[in-house]
């Protein structure tokens, strides 16, 4: 499998919102287990109805009803109607679908692009996508060719023109045109890369090399506009740039990355998004 986020709901993706008329921030929130959408100071917009809720992304998001999948836009309407098993995120003009456990492509207007034909898929980064055959992973481009042969065991997503790769048990780099690259020391987010001392603990340098967050986290993650997530005392919170705590570590089970300005949690074994001010957006 790819090393992209386990799909713990039928829904998926990480949000990157361009998601209404006025570009307002539109959260999904969460009460009991019916999902709508409401604004950040908790203004519903969307009433609760639906059995799941994704971010909205280029101007639509996902819903679930009736264990099926499709889309509205950010007034309610049913873009495109409820019929597929599984629904990603708009990226680049395309969304991942599924049934009957075949994955594939549409548009924003739900014709499909991409046929249903590939055992997995992900979002469209830099004009190319993650898919599948028969547990072997490449990449295919938004006509659906396949552009990097579909023969890895795992692959991550690309990044800076670099993917990591495995193959039994070589791991290495490839660039986009499936060739092998000398694979970079250090990678960074938003300027800045993990990096371990000899105690298990991590910290953060930047691109000169110098440690700007000490060592001092059980397990960290890497930098999302502008906040990482960490774990101290085997709970979950975020710090920014600087190293300071700005949503305070009091999540059990290991958080999403910021997207689109929300990062989604797991509370008593509920999903929920919070907002980069540690708002949480459910039992409304």
């Amino acid at each position: 499998m790819s090393d992209t986020s386990a799909r713990i709901i039928p829904l998926g993706g990480n949000p990157e919102q361009s998601n209404s008329t006025n570009s307002e921030l539109l959260i999904p929130f969460r009460r009991g287990d019916n999902w709508g959408f409401c604004k950040q100071d908790k203004t519903i917009v969307i009433s609760a109805k639906y059995e799941n809720c994704n971010p909205f992304s280029e101007g639509l998001a996902a819903f679930m009803q009736h264990e099926k999948c499709g889309y509205l836009d950010a007034s309610g309407k049913v873009i495109i109607p409820a019929k597929w098993d599984y629904c990603g995120m708009f990226k680049e003009g395309l969304a991942v679908v599924e049934k009957k456990n075949k994955y594939g492509y549409i548009d924003n207007t739900g014709k499909e692009i991409i046929a249903l034909t590939f055992d997995d898929a992900e979002d469209f980064i830099d004009g190319l996508a993650i898919a599948a055959k028969k547990d072997k992973y490449g990449f295919i481009d938004k006509t659906g060719k396949i552009v990097v042969p579909l023969k890895y065991d795992l692959v991550t997503p690309f990044h800076n023109g670099i993917a990591f790769v495995a193959k039994g048990d070589e791991e290495f780099c490839i660039d986009k045109t499936g060739n092998e690259v000398p694979s970079p020391e250090t990678v960074y987010f938003d300027g800045l890369a993990l990096v371990l001392n000899d105690e298990d603990e991590f910290g953060y340098e930047d691109e000169s090399g110098k440690l700007v967050i000490p060592h001092q986290f059980e397990w960290a993650k890497d930098f999302s506009e502008g906040l990482a997530a960490v774990c101290v005392e085997d709970l979950w919170g975020f710090i920014d740039k600087t190293g300071k705590i700005v949503i305070p570590c009091q999540y059990e089970e290991e958080v999403d990355d910021f997207a689109g300005g929300l990062a989604m949690v797991e509370v008593d074994g509920e999903l929920g998004y919070i907002d980069k001010n540690g708002t949480e957006f459910w039992d409304m």
